[in-house]
């Protein structure tokens, strides 16, 4: 059974995160000015986040009963289905933008095949100047779901069987894996193309294994629990993702944030209550909200920069995220849920089957 208590204020810190993403791509995208440069760290609190809530879910059963194979079908049934619809979206946008502006993006024949990789949550590594050679040029941010895959696989073989002392040597390798390539590449955030893949896997294997480690240490450390708690923890995030800082000081304040600001929160908020129904609201959207936001942004940049031009960014702005809110809760509750349900009981159907 996968877990029974709800961390509630987790959650909502999650959507917090989500929509700090949002914002940071409203800027990339060239929507508006920068308002979170640092909203790329939010992947790293999704990291740390998910080491301790699937270790709190799945260590014990993974110990017992449950397979490697059986937990990575869950993780399947959780994550791919927004995911695909994800992918798909990027692929349409980019195959608007081929047939208005063919020299913006790569040929064709990439598109269509980067497409099919990436609805299958593989990464592409043939993308040219025009997708700035991301590894999932229609959907961003698809690559930390990719990583997350990976880590979520290694670990359901090897690591609810390792003792901590392990984890703990896998979490300071992976940070100074991280330290050496943020000072590098000038920043932490890498791991979304082809050149700085490889601090992806850093960035997960250090953020999911610390959850993990937390998870295991839950029991030694006592944490308050005040009502004032959970909005402190959540604008701490926005502060820390809005930090201007300067060029010198960018990969200074990454580290700084995902070896000890972003941990700290994930502890203080284990023991936080309920977060209320906007918090549980902000957390049931945080998953689709950041899976399908980036192709309606790169579709609405497009609109702005050709027939859109007279529109102000502001009211263009609203709109953008108003829809992105709107579609995110309409494919929640309309798609992925229902779709979730169905494979579930496939899923379960096909176990009994081979039980028998």
């Amino acid at each position: 059974m996968a877990m029974t208590k709800r961390f509630e204020t987790l959650d909502a810190l999650r959507g917090v995160a989500a929509l700090a993403v949002v914002l940071f791509h409203f800027g990339e995208v060239k929507l508006s000015p920068a308002l979170v440069p640092h909203g790329y760290l939010a992947v790293d609190f999704f990291f740390v986040l998910s080491g301790f809530v699937v270790a709190y879910a799945y260590e014990t059963e993974l110990l017992g009963q449950l397979s490697w194979r059986a937990f990575f079908v869950r993780r399947m049934i959780r994550l791919y289905p927004l995911a695909c619809l994800g992918a798909m979206m990027g692929l349409a946008v980019l195959l608007m933008k081929w047939h208005s502006y063919p020299g913006k993006v790569d040929p064709l024949p990439r598109i269509l095949l980067s497409g099919m990789l990436n609805g299958l949550l593989l990464p592409t590594f043939f993308g040219g100047n025009p997708s700035h050679h991301k590894i999932f040029p229609g959907n961003g941010p698809l690559w930390t779901l990719f990583f997350e895959l990976v880590i979520n696989l290694l670990w359901a073989c090897f690591g609810p069987r390792m003792k901590t002392w392990g984890l703990i040597v896998v979490t300071l390798v992976s940070a100074f894996v991280l330290t050496l390539l943020a000072a590098h590449f000038h920043t932490a955030n890498i791991g979304f193309d082809i050149q700085t893949f490889w601090g992806g896997m850093a960035r997960v294997s250090f953020g999911f294994t610390l959850g993990v480690v937390i998870h295991r240490f839950q029991g030694a450390y006592h944490v308050p629990a005040r009502a004032t708690l959970p909005p402190i923890l959540g604008l701490a995030l926005l502060a820390a993702f809005a930090y201007p800082g300067t060029p010198h000081s960018v990969p200074v304040w990454d580290l700084a944030c995902i070896f000890v600001l972003l941990p700290a929160v994930v502890i203080i908020g284990t023991a936080q209550g309920s977060a209320g129904r906007a918090g549980r609201i902000l957390g049931e959207l945080s998953y689709p909200i950041y899976v399908l936001h980036f192709p309606i942004l790169l579709l609405m940049s497009g609109l702005h920069q050709s027939v859109l031009r007279k529109v102000g960014l502001l009211p263009l702005d609203v709109f953008t995220f108003t829809l992105i809110l709107i579609l995110a809760s309409l494919a929640n509750a309309f798609y992925d849920k229902p779709l979730r349900a169905l494979l579930s009981r496939g899923a379960l159907h096909i176990r009994k089957l081979a039980v028998a």
